[in-house]
C-alpha cells in the first residue's frame, strides 16, 4: 500500500505519552499485521494522530473501541427450562427404526473399499447394462 497519500489524521487530544500506542504496538496488541492497521486507518474505521512530522500514533481508548463482538449477542434466547422435549410416538420410533434399518442395508450392499475406480465403472456399466461403454 502507498503512503505518499496522508492518512487521515485527526488533531491529537490533550497529551499523555502513556495512552497512545504505534501502528506496530496497535497491530500487536490485536493480533494483526501493521499493514490491516494502516488500511483501518485509511478507511477511517481506526483514528490515528500525527506526533510531528512522521509519526503516527494511536490512542489506546480508540484501539478499545475498535474490538467489538463479531456477532450482536441475542438477548432473545429462550432459557433451557423452558424448551420443552417431547418423545416420538411409537409410529414416529417405528419409521425412524425402519429407516436406519434401510440406510445400513443399504450400507451394506454398497461397500466399496476394497474396490478399484476401474472396478466401480466396470459394475456401474454392468448393472446397466452396457459393456465397455456400449449398449448391449
Amino acid at each position: 500500500m502507498s503512503r505518499s497519500a496522508s492518512p487521515p489524521i485527526h488533531p491529537a487530544p490533550a497529551l499523555e505519552p502513556s495512552c497512545y500506542v504505534t501502528v506496530a504496538q496497535a497491530a500487536k496488541r490485536l493480533g494483526v499485521s501493521p499493514s490491516t492497521v494502516w488500511r483501518w486507518i485509511d478507511a477511517r474505521k481506526l483514528p490515528a494522530y500525527r506526533v510531528g512530522p512522521r509519526r503516527i500514533r494511536i490512542r489506546e481508548e480508540d484501539l478499545q473501541a475498535a474490538i467489538r463482538p463479531a456477532r450482536e449477542r441475542n438477548d432473545k434466547s429462550v432459557p433451557e427450562e423452558q424448551i420443552s422435549s417431547v418423545p416420538p410416538s411409537p409410529q414416529e420410533l417405528a419409521r425412524r427404526q425402519a429407516l436406519v434399518a434401510t440406510i445400513l442395508k443399504n450400507r451394506e450392499e454398497r461397500r466399496i473399499a476394497p474396490l478399484t475406480s476401474a472396478d466401480l465403472v466396470h459394475r456401474a456399466r454392468e448393472e446397466a447394462g452396457m459393456a465397455d461403454g456400449r449398449d448391449r
